[in-house]
């Protein structure tokens, strides 16, 4: 009885913080085992939200990174390290990474960050994308052709 009564808390918990936005298995766990569940219970749990599908390391990390990315301009690099620290497989990483970068347009993502940011020189605006975790060599290139569009 009792088992099933920290069980269903734990449930209640595991939904509260997905109700929010969606969590990687390593974080729902930590956060289970913070809140006092013995260790058991979380990994019943995580194996059930796993299996009804509330639980998807690489759905969350395709989500987490492809928002990164196109919304809040940080770069490949950057995303892989918050992945690494939600738990997320390095394999998962590097397929998601992959994946999202296939998909977006990078030259459309850098006008956006270079409206956001008009007033900075150019040698500044390169700065950034690269500390963001962008490539040099990418920024570089795209940025000389955004300007080049813009000049014409």
């Amino acid at each position: 009885m009792e088992k099933e009564k920290n069980l269903e808390n734990a449930r209640k918990d595991a939904f509260r913080l997905l109700k929010s936005r969606a969590r990687s298995e390593f974080e729902i766990s930590n956060r289970l085992k913070e809140k006092g569940y013995d260790q058991n219970i979380v990994n019943d749990l995580v194996s059930e939200l796993k299996r009804k599908g509330f639980l998807d390391d690489l759905k969350f990390a395709k989500l987490y990174a492809s928002d990164q990315i196109e919304i809040r301009f940080k770069g490949p690099k950057y995303v892989e390290y918050e992945l690494k620290a939600f738990g997320i497989e390095k394999e998962i990483i590097a397929e998601v990474i992959d994946e999202v970068l296939n998909d977006i347009d990078l030259k459309e993502i850098f006008k956006r960050f270079k409206k956001a940011h008009q007033r900075d020189p150019e040698d500044k605006l390169f700065q950034k994308l690269v500390n963001r975790g962008f490539d040099p060599y990418i920024v570089k290139r795209l940025l000389r052709e955004i300007s080049k569009e813009m000049e014409a």
